[in-house]
């Protein structure tokens, strides 16, 4: 299945190689791999706009990752160059959602699209808390908040 998308809608790219113990014998990535891309492509996403996740315990918050999806269009081989495009596409009172669109560079196809949830909670009650509002306006400087869907 081919599955194109228009990546100026995502103003990140983080790059990464497949590696031998990311594929099978016939030197395909294994789909599981696909959620370390998607790893690589969020935590190299909130480096890049200076937040990491390190940073919530500043605003008395944590997260956590409650939703990860990845639909397969094509497959990787060892040794490809990919490139992590990645966004924010939805910011809640307590949760963002992103999008990932995995890519060999020179090829006309998304070799996947993928989806995280993350939930923001206070470490001590467990219980999740609005989204500190020092991280929602690091997304929304970078991102552009007419390209977010926000809700209150």
């Amino acid at each position: 299945m081919t599955e194109t998308h228009d990546l100026t809608q995502y103003r990140f790219k983080a790059s990464t190689k497949v590696r031998m113990s990311h594929t099978d014998i016939a030197g395909i990535a294994n789909n599981i791999s696909f959620f370390s891309y998607i790893e690589i492509g969020r935590f190299d996403y909130f480096t890049n706009i200076g937040m990491s996740y390190t940073d919530l315990s500043k605003f008395g918050a944590a997260s956590a990752l409650v939703d990860a999806s990845c639909r397969y269009f094509s497959p990787l081989y060892f040794d490809d160059v990919i490139d992590i495009h990645t966004r924010v596409n939805r910011l809640g009172r307590s949760s963002f959602e992103m999008d990932y669109l995995i890519v060999v560079p020179g090829r006309d196809t998304v070799s996947a699209r993928g989806k995280t949830v993350t939930v923001f909670f206070d470490p001590e009650s467990r219980k999740s808390i609005p989204m500190p509002e020092g991280f929602k306006q690091a997304i929304i400087a970078f991102e552009g908040e007419q390209n977010i869907e926000i809700k209150q």
